[in-house]
């Protein structure tokens, strides 16, 4: 078995039956037309999912793949993907001519790249896309779940315009090579309201303060405050961590 992306596949055929039936419930009852897969790897959750949407693209850079692909293609009797053989960080999304809130995007990637794809994704299109079904190690979950008392960046960016769903926990032993971590098996749901802050100024925000996430708002504001000009913390919030604010506190912050 290949490993060489550092991947460790999905054996559970219990799980993948489950990310195929809910990937087939959220297309359904969200009239989606589109459904995207990343790195679908021997195509073990592709054979599932390949007949809910008559608009497929799969994203796989790894072309040693394509044999494997042959063999799923002649037991189906129909084929509408198109798979796209490239990195999808490397990827213009633009050049595709579907909407992007009637797409539904789905992947099992290696967890070092799960950071710079939700990136990529939410800082070009924010909360644009329909939904969305992954999993990441379990140690992230409890940063990104609503309730999170310690927040990271990607809590920011990926609650803004959706809320961060738990669907189950899998153990190491679904996976092979098994990994050191628990992981969880999560959704992104579109919200009915967002933060009344802009999304792009929110990203600006993130980039000046995260990198000092340990100290106060306060004593951040000084650090940038030398490079950037003066930023204002409202006085009730001066003593709070970034990672320590909801979202009515942060919208404070942006409307001091």
């Amino acid at each position: 078995m290949s490993t060489y992306l550092w991947q460790n596949f999905l054996t559970d055929s219990t799980i993948r039956h489950r990310i195929a039936n809910k990937t087939q419930d959220f297309y359904d009852k969200n009239n989606c037309k589109n459904l995207i897969e990343i790195w679908p790897w021997k195509w073990s959750i592709t054979k599932l999912i390949l007949n809910i949407s008559p608009n497929f693209f799969l994203f796989e850079k790894d072309e040693t793949l394509k044999e494997i692909l042959e063999d799923v293609v002649t037991k189906k009797e129909s084929w509408e993907a198109k798979i796209i053989w490239w990195d999808v960080l490397d990827w213009d999304l633009e050049q595709f001519e579907w909407k992007k809130n009637q797409t539904f995007v789905v992947w099992n990637l290696p967890y070092y790249i799960t950071s710079p794809i939700l990136r990529m994704f939410f800082w070009d299109w924010m909360g644009e896309f329909a939904g969305w079904l992954f999993m990441v190690q379990d140690e992230v979950w409890q940063k990104l779940r609503f309730d999170a008392g310690k927040k990271s960046y990607l809590y920011w960016i990926l609650n803004y315009a959706y809320e961060v769903q738990y669907l189950k926990t899998v153990p190491a032993k679904a996976f092979s090579p098994a990994p050191k971590v628990k992981s969880c098996l999560i959704w992104l749901v579109k919200k009915n309201n967002i933060p009344n802050i802009k999304f792009d100024e929110l990203i600006k925000f993130l980039d000046l303060f995260s990198p000092y996430s340990r100290k106060t708002l306060w004593k951040i504001s000084k650090i940038i405050s030398k490079k950037w000009g003066s930023f204002v913390v409202p006085e009730n919030l001066s003593n709070k961590r970034l990672e320590e604010l909801d979202w009515s506190q942060l919208e404070e912050v942006f409307m001091s």
